[in-house]
């Protein structure tokens, strides 16, 4: 019996770079039927026939389907690959608009802009993970679907015996750039982190011959000697959003030098920097919208017409390899180690044991175990006992409705500077989310 595929939000973006990394890597993994399932006809439409044509014009022999039916979707599946958004970017920009003219960071996933998107995603992926359940309950769910950190908060919470494991590709996608910094092999360093999702820190780097790296970075970087890192995901490369990233990640590890910093934690600790980059008027949802957006749906619609592929190529980074790398240690139980999202359960010894956090983890057939990495400092323990907080009253208010959660989840956000500001933007985002969030009273 071979392995059945399926992406949900099979019409998103994302898809075309994991789409090609399944195509060439099928017969490792033993996957003979690939469904792309989402609640948006169109747009499922224009990705299923583009794959289903440029999956059979390169030779491949998996069986391509796509549906807007979910239970004819999730029947026999072995693995879910989840990427949803409800509102799409669209909804996205309307956020990122009302929190940049308030004067707080609008990212989709930090601040309020990550409270709105999350107060929509929740009730829909938990309602995924309850069909999932009942017709398809011994397959693995990897979920890439932001924002990450709450979501895994309300998905561990309500289903914590289901198959699932809640990734991010933002820290191997820095780890790769501070490998080709080194002219390294990425898998020949060895990478010591702990965190929250897009909120934590490389503790150490350790080269092949047990050498630890990370001292010698810090000394680059107070030296004056590094001002950025290059990207080592081809997808973001020559992007200005990401380049500017990239370089406020390293002016933030020079002023607190002791740990190496994801580099949303920018949003947080120099939110003021990361306002003066943006444009209110034109967000990162725009840029999208108009940019990649644009490109692979009008591709789609090129090659529909032409009823052919052959002249279009897909493109697989870091973002479609790290998924597929996850699953394929899950059906080889290769016990390989990756960064995920999992309850503590005493990895982090002086930090809550059932709170959801990002560190290193062997993966195998039975999911994901846990590295210890033992006690953590008054610093960065603070900060995630802050975040913790926010993160898990965000969950609280979108499965209770309550409007008093959420203006306490709100203001233990650190991007919220007080009452009125937090107030305001609340009810402005709960005013553009009509019908998209829960009702709260």
């Amino acid at each position: 019996m071979g392995n059945k595929f399926v992406m949900i939000g099979g019409g998103s973006t994302q898809s075309p770079g994991i789409l090609e990394v399944l195509r060439k890597r099928a017969e490792e993994l033993n996957l003979t039927d690939l469904v792309l399932y989402d609640n948006d006809e169109e747009r499922v439409n224009l990705l299923g026939q583009y794959t289903k044509m440029y999956y059979r014009e390169t030779g491949s022999t998996v069986n391509v389907s796509y549906t807007t039916n979910i239970d004819d979707a999730l029947l026999d599946a072995d693995f879910l690959f989840m990427q949803i958004r409800p509102g799409l970017n669209k909804q996205r920009a309307i956020d990122e608009k009302i929190c940049l003219q308030n004067g707080v960071v609008g990212q989709e996933t930090c601040g309020l802009g990550g409270f709105s998107f999350a107060m929509r995603v929740i009730p829909a992926v938990l309602e995924i993970i309850r069909k999932v359940k009942e017709i398809c309950p011994d397959a693995w769910i990897l979920n890439y679907t932001n924002p990450e950190a709450i979501l895994s908060e309300a998905i561990y919470r309500e289903f914590p015996d289901a198959n699932v494991l809640c990734i991010c590709d933002m820290p191997i996608s820095i780890e790769g750039a501070i490998a080709k910094y080194f002219n390294k092999n990425l898998r020949d360093l060895t990478f010591k982190y702990f965190g929250l999702n897009h909120f934590g820190w490389w503790t150490n780097i350790i080269d092949e011959k047990g050498k630890d790296l990370l001292p010698k970075l810090r000394e680059d970087v107070l030296s004056g000697k590094i001002e950025t890192l290059l990207m080592s995901n081809e997808e973001t490369e020559g992007d200005q959003y990401w380049i500017d990233t990239y370089r406020q990640m390293i002016s933030l590890f020079k002023r607190f030098p002791e740990y190496f910093p994801n580099c949303y934690l920018q949003y947080y600790l120099t939110p003021d920097e990361m306002i003066s980059h943006d444009n209110p008027n034109f967000t990162r949802g725009d840029y999208v919208m108009q940019g990649r957006e644009k490109r692979i749906y009008d591709e789609c619609r090129r090659v529909i017409a032409a009823g052919s592929a052959k002249d279009s190529s897909l493109h697989a980074g870091v973002h479609g390899n790290y998924i597929v790398d996850i699953a394929y240690a899950i059906i080889h139980n290769t016990r390989e180690r990756f960064t995920v999202n999992k309850k503590n359960h005493g990895a982090i010894s002086n930090f809550d044991s059932e709170a959801v956090v990002e560190t290193p983890a062997y993966v195998g057939s039975m999911g994901a175990e846990t590295i210890n990495i033992g006690e953590i400092p008054t610093f960065q323990k603070g900060l995630m006992e802050m975040q913790k907080a926010y993160e898990k009253m965000t969950v609280d208010a979108a499965l209770s409705g309550s409007y008093q959660t959420a203006l306490e989840a709100v203001m233990l956000n650190k991007t919220i500077p007080n009452y009125t500001v937090g107030k305001k933007v609340l009810d402005e985002l709960y005013e553009a989310n009509q019908g998209m969030w829960p009702e709260l009273s």
